[in-house]
């Protein structure tokens, strides 16, 4: 068994991310934001959530990503929820 860590970012994850960049030259990975990088916004959180390995190109990524107006509402509001639906959450027993 290998370390989970570098399974998630696995050096073709890397390098399709990389290859992107440089290809169509950022800061996004088609060049502009879009619907890509929207894709990839929750992996670019897990990314810096759980502090994985990655090289410094796809950590600069992650970080404009992070940047992002939208990606900023988003871990506002996320931060912000204080709602307990048992449902949703079977491995919490309560708020």
């Amino acid at each position: 068994q290998g370390d989970w860590s570098s399974d998630v970012c696995s050096s073709d994850f890397e390098a399709m991310w990389t290859d992107l960049l440089a290809e169509h030259g950022g800061p996004m990975l088609f060049g502009d934001f879009g619907i890509a990088d929207a894709y990839f916004a929750p992996v670019c959180s897990r990314i810096r959530t759980y502090a994985l390995p990655v090289s410094p190109t796809v950590a600069a990524y992650v970080d404009r990503v992070h940047q992002l107006p939208a990606m900023q509402a988003w871990i506002g509001q996320a931060l912000a929820e204080h709602d307990f639906i048992a449902f949703d959450e079977p491995y919490r027993s309560g708020p």
